[in-house]
């Protein structure tokens, strides 16, 4: 039945049935997400079955990939038997190797059977969930380990007791996610289905923060803007047209201006996706992230994948890739950046390479990503460059503030930059990104080269003299001097209290 009605409304309205398919499961999310928020909070198993059979049925009914299910699942237990026998180190690292191996076929296949060919398949959920397991299998590894050895990060999200098979599938399987993600930890689920976070320690009651609904109707809207500026702007801004004699007959400023718009149109249907997801979990319950300092509001962004304000008018390519696909970069953050480094010594080289590698592998075989990984490395080093060397020089010595222009220029640069890299992420082959980059002259790259070998020599950080040096010394040790006294005296004081307090031996002890 469902065959035949997606197979006639995707030939009635000239769009792709995997992807109809595909938007129909993150909509059917959102009644889905209402109804599961209204479950019986002092009944977590329920939840547990709820929403895995709503997974299944979402991608066997819905997506249509029972194949894909197989994959996920079978994966998704694999790991959940060797966390379960394997108890030292190695359980983390054969999962880790297990399950980029796994996706790494995947992709591979997926590759030479439909290269360069965007028909959805069990890729994109396995990309999701090699992030949820693997951090899962070092969260487990945590628990086992002397809360000591941990990080304050790894301490909080440390599985201390091995969860049964039905709540970890729970986890892996949480229906508003496995599509698309976001990508979370395990001990943030649990505390979201225990509601351990909204319950009153002293009567037990829930207390659920207001601006639930509100956050997720406003994830939605946007997601609806998006599509439909992806099904408007899209066509007319398609980035294959790079590839067209056309396009290569217009003057150099056309050109370059046309690679501005057709990357910034590609980033409608990442848009569109992730904040449908995204306000499915809220609606869910699922994202509260404390009250906004400022305003004192709740916050539900804490299963945001996006933040596009801060993307969209990033001034460095560091804020573009801190605010771009955020899940992942937790990810990758703190279950391969910190997981590589030695007890006791600081990152390096080395970590930053393993990084770019993972993510690299993660994402796919395409020469055009690796391309853009490159080239993004190299622009990241040259942005440290001119913020440590050129910025210092337009800094305000009253509001300790960069000028307007100055900020808005390094807006107009970093996305310049972005937009002019990712092509190579979106033409997906060797050969025609550097065709499409040979044809713009390089413009962005060569600038690169030139902040990163000129900008060291035309401006040179400027050092203290030896007056500031020992004036700045000399406050260090006026402050230690001040700190100190401050001790001495507050102990003091608190030994006085002491000594006159009833002659109790727990009191003293204190």
């Amino acid at each position: 039945m469902l065959d035949s009605f997606f197979g006639s409304f995707s030939a009635a309205v000239s769009f792709p049935e995997d992807q109809l398919r595909c938007l129909s499961a993150l909509l059917f999310g959102y009644p889905l997400a209402f109804a599961f928020r209204l479950l019986p909070a002092n009944n977590p198993n329920l939840k547990h079955i709820a929403s895995v059979v709503t997974s299944f049925f979402l991608i066997v009914v819905v997506v249509n990939d029972l194949v894909g299910l197989m994959h996920l699942l079978g994966s998704s237990i694999a790991v959940w038997r060797i966390m379960g026998v394997v108890e030292g180190k190695w359980g983390p690292r054969l999962v880790f190797i297990g399950v980029m191996l796994h996706m790494s076929v995947s992709h591979l296949i997926r590759q030479f059977n439909d290269y360069r060919g965007y028909k959805l398949d069990h890729t994109g959920p396995q990309m999701i969930l090699t992030m949820k397991l693997t951090s899962w299998a070092f969260n487990v590894y945590d628990g086992r380990r002397n809360p000591k050895e941990l990080s304050r990060y790894q301490q909080e999200h440390a599985i201390n007791t091995f969860p049964s098979l039905l709540h970890y599938l729970s986890y892996v399987f949480f229906f508003p996610a496995v599509l698309v993600g976001p990508s979370f930890e395990y001990m943030d689920y649990i505390r979201f289905i225990e509601l351990s976070q909204f319950r009153d320690p002293k009567t037990g009651k829930i207390h659920w923060p207001a601006g639930r609904v509100m956050a997720s109707m406003k994830s939605f809207f946007f997601s609806l803007i998006a599509l439909a500026s992806l099904a408007t702007i899209g066509p007319k801004l398609d980035v294959l047209w790079t590839l067209d004699p056309a396009w290569k007959a217009l003057p150099w400023v056309l050109r370059f201006g046309y690679v501005q718009l057709a990357a910034f149109a590609a980033r409608f249907k990442y848009y569109a996706v992730w904040k449908m997801a995204e306000g499915a979990c809220v609606m869910a319950g699922f994202g509260y992230n404390g009250q906004d300092p400022k305003t004192g509001e709740s916050r539900w962004d804490a299963t945001s994948n996006i933040n596009v304000w801060a993307y969209e008018t990033g001034e460095s390519i560091k804020t573009l890739a801190d605010n771009w696909n955020m899940g992942t970069n937790k990810w990758l953050k703190h279950s391969v950046y910190f997981r590589v480094v030695s007890p006791g010594s600081k990152p390096g080289p080395l970590e930053t390479f393993a990084t770019f590698g993972v993510s690299a592998f993660w994402h796919g075989f395409y020469p055009g990503y690796y391309l853009m990984f490159a080239s993004s490395a190299a622009a990241l080093t040259a942005g440290k460059l001119l913020r440590s060397h050129l910025r210092p020089r337009f800094v305000s010595a009253t509001s300790g503030k960069t000028p307007a222009w100055y900020n808005i220029l390094g807006m107009l640069l970093t996305q310049s930059t972005i937009n002019y890299l990712s092509i190579s992420f979106l033409l997906l082959t060797f050969t025609d990104s550097i065709e499409v980059w040979k044809n713009l002259y390089f413009v962005v790259h060569i600038g690169i080269v030139a902040i990163t070998v000129l900008v060291p020599i035309l401006f040179p950080v400027k050092r203290k003299s030896k007056k500031q040096q020992q004036e700045t010394e000399k406050v260090k040790e006026l402050v230690h001097d001040v700190a100190e006294e401050v001790a001495t005296v507050a102990v003091g004081a608190a030994k006085e209290v002491l000594e006159s307090a009833p002659s109790n031996d727990k009191v003293k002890t204190l």
